[in-house]
């Protein structure tokens, strides 16, 4: 007998869905990624211009003019072609322009004091034009600017003399030289009063003769060291008779002084 048939099953419920879940966490974002380096490592710094180099060298063994003409070629390398040495090659020019411009003051000053000459004796055979400092007893010479014009506050401003042989016109005749006591340099004030008496007195008339008249017509003067001069050693006083406003011929020495 067979099975009545089986009522059929009932359907199954729908599926149950949980709560939403929580959206993932993001993770913390990665670093920055470094650049790579190049591959060859840092770029070279730029070299220094050969003759900046060269230049400067030179400037410093007394060669002038190669040195300076190098030193400005260098200059216009070193902007085309951005090399280093600007500061070589501007020192190079540096020296050499001071080491020219001395060396014309050397020349200037060689040509404008020549000296006089002078015989076997010393005595004066043709005029030159000297520094006060080498001015000797008997000298006749002629100033830069008239005796006139003379203060003894200012006789220390003297540079230079024309020493002529005594029997041409001259304005004045050396009669006294000396040097002052070694030591820093005393003032103006203390080498005048010494001048004002080393250069007076019985100086002089050993100089003319005792008996002798000086005319009228001469002065007492007198040339002392700057404080500069005294700082090269010279300490020289130089005493002479000038002529104020005008000219003599002939010496004033007595035969035999």
């Amino acid at each position: 007998m067979s099975r009545p048939p089986q009522p059929p099953s009932p359907p199954e419920p729908d599926p149950q869905w949980g709560p939403y879940g929580r959206p993932g966490q993001a993770g913390p974002y990665g670093g920055p990624q470094g650049w790579n380096a190049p591959p060859h490592g840092p770029l070279p710094s730029p070299k220094t211009n050969v003759l900046a180099i060269v230049a400067f060298v030179l400037s410093l063994t007394c060669i002038p003019l190669l040195a300076l003409i190098l030193g400005f070629i260098a200059l216009k390398q070193i902007r085309e072609r951005g090399e280093q040495g600007r500061g070589l090659a501007i020192a190079a020019i540096t020296i050499n322009c001071a080491a020219m411009l001395l060396a014309l003051a050397v020349g200037v000053t060689g040509v404008f004091v020549d000296g006089p000459e002078r015989d076997s004796t010393g005595k004066v055979t043709e005029s030159g034009t000297s520094e006060v400092a080498d001015i000797r007893v008997g000298d006749c010479f002629n100033t830069d600017d008239s005796l006139k014009d003379y203060d003894k506050e200012e006789a220390e401003a003297a540079f230079t003399v024309t020493i002529v042989p005594c029997q041409q016109a001259h304005e004045a005749e050396a009669y006294a030289v000396f040097d002052l006591d070694e030591g820093p340099y005393p003032g103006k004030e203390k080498i005048i009063s010494i001048a004002d008496e080393r250069c007076g007195g019985t100086t002089l008339n050993d100089y003319v003769g005792g008996a002798a008249k000086i005319p009228s017509n001469l002065e007492n003067y007198y040339y002392y060291p700057r404080s500069g001069n005294w700082d090269a050693d010279d300490r020289r006083v130089t005493c002479f008779l000038g002529y104020p406003g005008g000219t003599s011929t002939g010496s004033v020495r007595a035969t035999g002084s």
